[in-house]
């Protein structure tokens, strides 16, 4: 092991890069509940040390390897600053948006980080039994709590989905405490002590509670969709056996008690769900025909809208493009016309071979794959309901891992 090591920097943290990706994939969805504990500069530092985290563990994976990957960076860069020049020609609102340019580049370097990190993986290099990620599994209880404490505070004069005062966004919060969940959840599931598992479990049932206060129906149907998937990905840990059953059964036993404890004590999570009910049942009412769901009706009226118009966008974009139509595959073209080719078939490539791996049982369900597959999923699965491309973090940090993982396959 140490003939590897002999031209690499930090050869004793090489072996920590799982963790590192782990712990900075947390640091990034869980920034929003971190302004509740210690304001916008918490918020703003967990995001920027998860990005860093997942930098170091790319940098650490590589090994001494990086020039091996600068016709990737130099390619895709190129290609990037071609949708940009594009864009500026265009008048895209998004060109004159720094925060938006800014999350454009953070997708791109996680691009980049996941490729990577994936094609330099040789072997599972973190456990679920580790002290540090029931650490930080404990600071996301307690910042979890405070954001529901929020919740409930701003209940009765906040709006039916919004967030009274202040600045986030439904639809965010939905997505990003998601990936939160799914995150947390498996690192519990794959724990074998049982009051580790309660605590992350823990944790991940208090992300979800925070997905809810959005009520957020894409973000409920797409975490279903993606448990289903991530079942069928792990068939072969035999979850559904007697001890799985066993070990699952005793984790929730441990943490019912205190979320029923939370859910009938704070009137602003029932309120939530009172409404999320109310928004399911309007798909059912619009689906029947009795009335029409306003959600539903803007996302049918987009696609009548660009479709009626295609010649105005299929070559070079939309002019003056603002906004997002609610739909990857609508908004790569929308935006890029044909330019935007590229990345609908990679997507679309990259997408349906993990399907095809998930269901022949050839993907190696260790912790990390596990986890950015599973956020792949669920980000892929909402970018066809909601999200732009430019926020969408996981998926692009999916797209990058999922290229190295196919091109190293291929190799070998």
């Amino acid at each position: 092991m140490e003939e590897n090591y002999q031209k690499f920097e930090l050869p004793k943290l090489y072996r920590y890069s799982g963790l590192f990706v782990i712990i900075g994939l947390i640091l990034l969805h869980w920034s929003q509940s971190m302004y509740f504990v210690a304001g916008q500069t918490a918020r703003l530092g967990s995001l920027g040390v998860g990005f860093g985290l997942i930098i170091l563990a790319a940098y650490l994976r590589a090994r001494g390897r990086l020039h091996h990957h600068i016709p990737l960076v130099l390619f895709s860069g190129l290609y990037f600053s071609v949708l940009a020049l594009l864009s500026k020609m265009q008048g895209h609102m998004i060109f004159y948006d720094k925060t938006q340019q800014i999350f454009c580049l953070v997708c791109l370097v996680l691009f980049w980080c996941g490729y990577i990190l994936s094609y330099e993986k040789k072997q599972d290099f973190i456990s679920a039994n580790q002290w540090i990620l029931v650490v930080v599994a404990g600071v996301a209880i307690i910042s979890l709590l405070a954001f529901l404490r929020f919740v409930k505070d701003i209940s009765f004069y906040g709006t039916e989905r919004g967030y009274a005062e202040t600045t986030l966004n439904p639809v965010g919060v939905a997505y990003a405490n998601a990936c939160l969940a799914i995150v947390l959840c498996i690192v519990g599931l794959l724990t074998k002590s049982l009051w580790r598992k309660g605590i992350f479990l823990m944790a991940s049932a208090l992300a979800l509670l925070v997905v809810l206060s959005s009520a957020s129906r894409g973000a409920v149907i797409w975490l279903i969709a993606t448990a289903v998937m991530y079942l069928v990905l792990s068939r072969k840990r035999k979850y559904i056996s007697i001890k799985g059953i066993s070990f699952s059964l005793a984790g929730m036993i441990l943490i019912a008690p205190i979320l029923v404890f939370f859910y009938q004590t704070n009137y602003g999570i029932a309120e939530r769900m009172d409404i999320l009910f109310s928004r399911f049942d309007s798909i059912y009412l619009s689906l029947t025909g009795q009335s029409v769901d306003g959600s539903i009706g803007a996302r049918e009226g987009m696609w009548q809208y660009y479709i009626s118009n295609i010649d105005n966008w299929i070559f070079l974009g939309e002019k003056g493009y603002s906004g997002y139509p609610h739909n990857q595959w609508l908004e790569i073209g929308v935006r890029f016309g044909l330019l935007g080719l590229p990345i609908f078939v990679m997507s679309v490539f990259l997408f349906t071979w993990l399907i095809n791996l998930i269901v022949r049982g050839q993907v190696r369900p260790d912790l990390e794959y596990s986890i950015i597959f599973s956020l792949f999923l669920f980000s892929y699965f909402s970018s066809m309901t909601s999200l732009s491309l430019q926020v969408n973090r996981a998926l692009w940090l999916g797209f990058g891992y999922l290229l190295g993982f196919y091109i190293s396959r291929r190799k070998r």
